[in-house]
């Protein structure tokens, strides 16, 4: 049996891990039955606290390729719809306005805040954001009457794309930077007071007819650095943002930050500085801590596939046994189940595939992985995969497990109490195998 190329091409394009779903789109697939506890989900617990009080403050975070990101859009969609309370949702995309691989300051963030809320109110107003923004306008003003090295003349040039010349330009940058740093407390008085302005013309706006204003600012969680020299000074701002900074990370209305996800074990007393403990969106278990089949999950991720694939044409009329290895070594994690898809679709000419072309898709990846297991990592690799918890002992396995999580080498699960596992892939390397079995 031949599949055309167009389906093929159709349905890989479907299984790109690199795109979150809309709020909207029919591939969605709730997966909070298999990733939560029976009482609640990350989702839910967020909108809970959301519902007991009238200004709050929470983060948000999980690994790249969870879904983080379609679930914000699922949560941006149910809080709108609420029918209790009329909602009006501003999700701020950091990936627009910030370098993700330089360090972050807390002025980067309230700069970025409140224009974007500007932004929103004015459109919601029914005018253009582009050509009138009250912020923007108050920013460039605050610029020009810095100690800033730069002619008013050039400041107004810049115009709308001042907050895209600071992302992208350093030197610009540093200026600004220092500009907000000297005047700091001005700064952030004058931001504030625009925010407010702005959640007040929001719930008044027509368009908007919100009486509760939430802010999710989505794409902190990705600010890492690119060389290994750099990560001191980033990781160390990034500290210094959520946890030294958090009191201006308060809005005048509800707000939600995602956040890198090594912090939130860095850092016991996080939560402290907000309305409720860090929440993080795990995996799907696929199984249990003793290896057993989880089969509610495995049903799930079918299910996600099924929306993608068409599965009989790639993997023939028995096609649910024949994918139940993929959905296992990926270890619930949507994006490598994803990307193993992908790899199927193109190491293999003719379908649908056989056992043995699934296998060897998987010991590809298994090798990859591989790769990146330094001997220096086994000793807490193999204690998680036996015990399935934290490295308690010292701070240097602490800080090994965060390195683990931060290359997927460990994954985390949340279903009543939460516990961790070494990667399926990671399980068939020969010395994590051999140091396991021992």
């Amino acid at each position: 049996m031949t599949v055309p190329h167009a389906d093929l091409r159709h349905f890989y394009t479907n299984c790109d891990p690199n795109k979150p779903l809309s709020g909207e789109d029919p591939r969605y697939v709730s997966l909070d039955d298999v990733r939560g506890n029976d009482a609640s989900t990350c989702v839910d617990e967020l909108e809970q606290t959301i519902r007991f009080s009238s200004e709050s403050c929470q983060l948000f975070t999980g690994f790249p390729g969870t879904g983080k990101t379609t679930e914000i859009g699922q949560f941006k969609k149910r809080l709108n719809d609420s029918k209790d309370l009329p909602t009006h949702v501003v999700v701020v995309n950091f990936d627009d306005y910030i370098d993700k691989y330089a360090p972050i300051s807390i002025t980067d963030v309230v700069r970025v805040i409140a224009y974007c809320l500007d932004r929103e109110a004015t459109e919601m107003e029914g005018k253009d954001p582009d050509k009138q923004s009250t912020y923007r306008d108050r920013f460039m003003k605050f610029l020009s009457d810095s100690e800033i090295d730069m002619s008013k003349a050039s400041l107004s040039a810049l115009g709308s794309t001042v907050m895209l010349e600071i992302k992208n330009n350093p030197t610009f940058y540093r200026r600004v930077d220092k500009a907000l740093s000297q005047r700091f407390q001005q700064f952030v008085n004058e931001a504030r007071e625009s925010m407010t302005e702005s959640v007040s013309r929001l719930k008044n706006a027509q368009l908007a007819h919100a009486q509760r204003v939430v802010c999710i600012a989505d794409g902190l969680e990705k600010i890492a650095p690119l060389r290994d020299d750099d990560r001191d000074s980033v990781e160390k701002s990034v500290e210094m943002l959520f946890a030294t900074h958090a009191a201006y990370l308060r809005l005048p209305c509800h707000a939600i930050y995602t956040f890198p996800l090594w912090l939130r074990y860095r850092r016991a007393d996080l939560g402290a500085s907000y309305d409720r403990e860090p929440l993080v969106l795990p995996m799907v278990k696929v199984t249990d801590p003793n290896g057993k089949p989880a089969e509610r999950g495995i049903e799930r991720l079918l299910e996600l596939l099924a929306k993608r694939v068409d599965l009989s044409a790639v993997f023939g009329p028995d096609w649910k046994n024949a994918v139940r290895p993929l959905i296992l070594a990926s270890g619930g994690y949507p994006r490598d189940l994803l990307r193993l898809v992908r790899n199927v679709l193109t190491s293999n000419r003719a379908f649908p595939v056989g056992p043995a072309n699934v296998e060897r898709v998987i010991e590809k990846l298994a090798e990859d992985y591989g790769r990146t297991v330094l001997g220096t990592d086994l000793d807490v690799l193999v204690t998680i995969a036996k015990n399935h918890e934290l490295p308690r002992d010292n701070s240097e396995n602490l800080d090994k497990f965060v390195r683990l999580l931060d290359r997927y080498l460990v994954l985390a699960y949340r279903n009543g109490k939460e516990w961790y596992d070494a990667h399926p892939m990671v399980r068939r390397d020969m010395r994590v195998k051999q140091r396991i079995e021992e």
